[in-house]
């Protein structure tokens, strides 16, 4: 049941650049495989047995298949093998595989913008048409019976193909796997559900992988609910309303809160909020930094301008912190929801003695929001700022939870749902609800579509501005939009303690005999999902299953 993936290490430029993207992203989906090298090995019918799903990612593939393994390859595929085709250089594969595909070529054209096919079996996205950064080549056709677009280019050009051979399942692509570099694209994107779905689709049923389950949350900053610095509309702060609304509708988000802001008749509420689970809550701030004259006597873990706290300093800093939450009865979130995510070294054992493990940080260690070195670094598994699961390069002690998609407007400087939605700071002429609902789902279904997790965020300060009836209409719109969507709604905390658990243990084995079986080695901390994929008339279907918390390796058998 496994994915074989073909590479071809003796192209050293070519393998480093599929291990950083395709390789790391079947990681990131927990596809069960190996690879073969084309530098030791051949693809022959042996090298075939038990693949569902056969993926030729690397450029140039084409070049170093001859006659024979064309034929090989295809032969599998007319009895139940999957197959996609990365490597979109078909110019370059035997003659006997194009034949075989019922493709003819033409000349090359270049192409600047992808479009989804809407009535494509395959995958659904939240934008129908992705720009790329720069233009690639891809090849025409003149002639490609038996198949139907996927993707196109911005003159109609098919860029992607999907089609039967057999009993097996093809898709296609017409442009260079260098797509998926974040030069031209990359992951975290837009087209990462065609890619998982691809896989999905294509591959010979049962599938099982090891992906994020589709959890939902949210995440809000510089939250100081009655003791707001920027009310306008305070019954939308009295008595946790706005929090309130969202627990109505299932979210549980957390909260990075300015402790010296809070009044305690809002913090003894945070107490009822913790104990049923409706709510998280991190220390952000002392208080906003905009309101006050010496902004470093604001901040907790580092000072604004990047100086580190000193010990003496910061022993301070946590005292503060701890009188104010031990006066509430609450308990710190394990995931740190930091002012601008400024977290100095100096800080690290601190936050470490009061159980916190997780960041949700697109910015380095030690380093000011300010300081362009602060958002260099190679944030597991993409180098993406707003897509992260894995630990921090500066300290892997710590692991990184992170989905907020990339601003596809540059002259919009946050990532706030509400930002431009309201009348903060003159953003808008009036309180944009329909802009607001548009811009979170969208956060919310990206992550979803890139297999990290869907979350919204937004600043209080631009809750202040609505009215109780507009933030309602806010969440209910969201809430409404999220129905058709398969996801669960999961803390914050959650989402960060299963993708840290999801990282220790990997699929072993997985066949299937009339039942499944499957193995999985490592260790797991708590109950985890396997993904299922069947097909039944045609129609691929998905569903989960159960594996227990285990030491070391675990079997499982599933009737399916």
């Amino acid at each position: 049941m496994k994915t074989r993936t073909v590479v071809d290490s003796s192209d050293q430029a070519g393998y480093e650049g599929v291990a950083k993207t395709v390789l790391s992203a079947l990681d990131h989906f927990g596809v069960y495989g190996d690879t073969l090298d084309l530098a030791a090995s051949s693809l022959t019918a042996v090298e075939l047995e038990g693949v569902h799903l056969l993926v030729l990612a690397q450029e140039g593939t084409g070049d170093r298949l001859g006659r024979e393994e064309a034929e090989v390859v295809l032969g599998a595929v007319s009895r139940g093998m999957g197959l996609l085709v990365l490597d979109g250089r078909l110019e370059n594969y035997p003659p006997s595989f194009l034949k075989g595909a019922g493709i003819t070529l033409r000349e090359q054209t270049v192409t600047e913008v992808l479009r989804l096919n809407p009535e494509n079996p395959v995958a659904v996205l939240c934008e129908d048409e992705i720009g790329l950064r720069e233009p690639l080549a891809g090849c025409g056709l003149s002639r490609f019976e038996g198949w139907s677009v996927l993707l196109s280019g911005q003159d109609g050009t098919p860029r992607a193909l999907y089609g039967r051979l057999g009993r097996g399942r093809i898709i296609l692509f017409l442009i260079s796997p260098s797509l998926w570099q974040n030069r031209y694209l990359g992951f975290g994107e837009g087209l990462d559900r065609v890619f998982r779905n691809g896989i999905a689709w294509a591959s010979r049923k049962p599938f099982v992988m090891k992906p994020m389950p589709p959890f939902v949350t949210a995440k809000f900053d510089d939250v100081s609910f009655t003791g707001s610095r920027a009310i306008r509309h305070k019954e939308t702060l009295a008595g946790l309303y706005w929090l309130n609304e969202l627990n109505n509708f299932g979210f549980i988000p957390n909260l990075g809160i300015f402790t010296e802001d809070i009044k305690d008749i809002d913090g003894k509420r945070f107490r009822e909020k913790e104990a049923d689970g409706m709510a998280e809550f991190s220390p952000h701030a002392f208080v906003d930094f905009r309101y006050m004259e010496d902004e470093d006597k604001c901040p907790i873990y580092l000072k604004h301008n990047g100086q580190e706290f000193s010990s003496m300093e910061l022993e301070k800093n946590f005292e503060r912190i701890d009188s104010s939450f031990a006066r509430w009865g609450i308990s710190f979130a394990e995931t740190i929801n930091a002012h601008y995510q400024e977290i100095g070294f100096n800080s690290l054992p601190f936050i470490r003695q009061r159980g916190q493990k997780y960041l949700m940080t697109p910015i380095r260690l030690g380093k000011a929001w300010s300081d362009p070195a602060a958002h260099l670094w190679n944030s597991p598994p993409y180098g993406k700022a707003g897509f992260s699961l894995g630990p921090v390069p500066d300290d892997t002690g710590f692991f990184n939870v992170l989905s907020i998609p990339p601003r596809k407007d540059v002259n919009i400087p946050s990532s706030d749902f509400l930002y431009g939605c309201t009348g903060l700071h003159g953003e808008s002429p009036f309180n944009n609800v329909e802009k607001a609902v548009k811009r979170a789902v969208f956060q919310v279904r990206r992550g979803l579509e890139t297999g990290f997790f869907g979350c919204f965020m937004a600043h209080e300060q631009r809750i202040a501005q609505l009215t109780p009836d507009e933030w309602s209409g806010i969440v209910r719109g969201i809430g409404a939009s999220l129905s058709g969507i398969p996801h669960e709604m999961k803390s914050y905390d959650h989402i960060s303690r299963y993708a840290r658990n999801r990282t220790l243990s990997v699929i072993e084995h997985a066949s299937c005999n009339r039942d499944l079986s499957v193995s999985l080695k490592g260790r797991s901390l708590m109950e985890q999902y396997l993904c299922l994929l069947t097909e039944e008339g045609g129609r691929v279907g998905e569903g989960f299953l159960k594996v227990p918390a285990f030491e070391k390796s675990i079997r499982l058998n599933f009737k399916i």
